[in-house]
């Protein structure tokens, strides 16, 4: 079941266009389906795209990308305190919302030149595809514009976990993929559970928090 909640955060005139949203969609859906897609040459030209990106990260995006993530948080019903996992967290934009949610946050991303950038006490260099932590480590994974790899986030996550889905650009964000699909992979990643999600639109983006049952 996806429930979704009527808009509260409204949408300001001026929406960014990404040029290279759509092939980046096709590119992120595709992996969502198909995780064995990823190879160490996509892997490679991620580092080297959010290497140019990261000096004017905070800059670019700081205005609108906390939006649908904070909505998430607040409306969401997710679980306070435990540990959380923060998925592609780049410079960190977002890492302060969940520090005020769970007790510890871990910080993972493919690029140094974004990680660097970020005040996270607990950060690493990581690929999305292959998690540096144990089974059911996690109460929370969150995932803002980063694609998704659902066999890994469903094995770190705890029993009763959530994981929390943001394109702070809506449909129109480059790795955004339709809440159906985020719930159709988790729930096959997941040996045919089944997932139930609540999800919204906030500012110019959406956001789903997503659990088992």
């Amino acid at each position: 079941m996806i429930q979704t909640l009527p808009r509260v955060v409204p949408a300001s005139p001026g929406k960014p266009v990404r040029p290279e949203a759509h092939e980046v969609q096709r590119t992120s859906r595709t992996l969502a389906r198909d995780p064995s897609t990823w190879s160490p040459e996509a892997a490679h030209a991620a580092v080297r795209r959010y290497r140019e990106l990261a000096p004017h990260w905070n800059d670019e995006r700081g205005g609108y990308r906390p939006l649908p993530l904070a909505d998430a948080l607040a409306r969401g019903d997710v679980p306070r305190g435990g540990r959380c996992v923060e998925v592609g967290c780049g410079t960190g934009l977002l890492t302060p919302m969940l520090t005020e949610v769970w007790s510890e946050v871990v910080c993972l991303d493919l690029t140094w030149e974004m990680l660097r950038r970020s005040p996270a006490p607990w950060r690493m260099i990581a690929d999305a595809s292959r998690l540096p932590l144990p089974a059911g480590w996690a109460d929370a994974v969150v995932l803002a514009d980063v694609p998704l790899f659902a066999g890994e986030v469903v094995r770190v996550l705890a029993p009763g976990g959530v994981v929390v889905w943001s394109n702070a650009l809506g449909t129109e964000a480059p790795h955004h993929v339709p809440v159906e699909l985020v719930r159709s992979v988790l729930e096959r990643a997941d040996g045919g559970a089944s997932w139930s999600a609540v999800t919204s639109d906030a500012g110019w983006g959406l956001w789903a928090v997503l659990r088992r049952g």
